[in-house]
């Protein structure tokens, strides 16, 4: 990880009950974790307005996707977010994983730039993780 939106740990994660696939952001904090959760609640719901499931079977609609995004200091999306792991896959929805993971990466990208707060990302920008749960949309 080589950008932080704040230098001191540990990491917090938030769940929500998020439509469209977003079903859980985290991020590092510091000062002011109220700050950070809604800055991240605002990121997941940008993006997950964003989000389009691919044409899966139900199967393929089980893969949880966790992506770190990166973002400048206005928000743009900095490189291509990553993904840092795949909960759910099977030997049924493995072929799905791919189509799931850039279903994520395709939302993230539509919705740049994000609207964050300035105090959240701060001179140098921001990353965090958001997790994609299409069968969390309700």
């Amino acid at each position: 990880m080589t950008m932080r939106p704040r230098v001191l740990s540990p990491t917090i994660a938030l769940a929500a009950a998020l439509l469209a696939g977003c079903t859980t952001v985290s991020a590092e904090y510091a000062r002011d974790p109220e700050l950070d959760r809604q800055a991240l609640a605002t990121a997941a719901s940008q993006v997950r307005r964003c989000y389009r499931t691919p044409r899966v079977s139900f199967a393929g609609r089980q893969i949880v996707t966790r992506l770190r995004v990166r973002v400048t200091a206005d928000g743009q999306v900095a490189g291509l977010p990553a993904v840092v792991e795949q909960m759910g896959v099977n030997p049924d929805n493995q072929p799905y994983a791919g189509r799931m993971a850039a279903a994520a990466i395709g939302a993230v990208m539509r919705c740049a730039p994000l609207q964050l707060p300035a105090a959240f990302l701060q001179a140098d920008g921001a990353e965090f993780d958001l997790t994609f749960s299409p069968l969390a949309r309700g």
